[in-house]
């Protein structure tokens, strides 16, 4: 389906004890578009970078690759996919 995303990100929170890194992000990427993620420093971009590419887990959310839930996969799995 050439509508649906190469990349679903729905909800992806992340906390270190009190502090949240990363609360309810979301967002979709479909082939041809351009996406920046962009924030002040401490604002969780690497964060949410690490979530998508398996280095690290989120608390909550789901992660999406050619429409197969990658949350939770190691990250060797996630670089096999192009995703870096």
């Amino acid at each position: 389906n050439a509508a649906a995303p190469l990349l679903a990100v729905e909800g992806l929170t992340k906390s270190y004890g009190g502090i949240h890194a990363v609360r309810g992000v979301s967002f979709s990427l479909r082939s041809g578009e351009i996406l920046a993620l962009i924030g002040p420093n401490g604002a969780g971009m690497s964060t949410c970078f690490d979530m998508l590419n398996g280095q690290n887990t989120p608390d909550t959310g789901e992660v999406r690759l050619f429409g197969q839930v990658n949350t939770g996969k190691k990250p060797r799995e996630i670089w096999r996919l192009g995703v870096g």
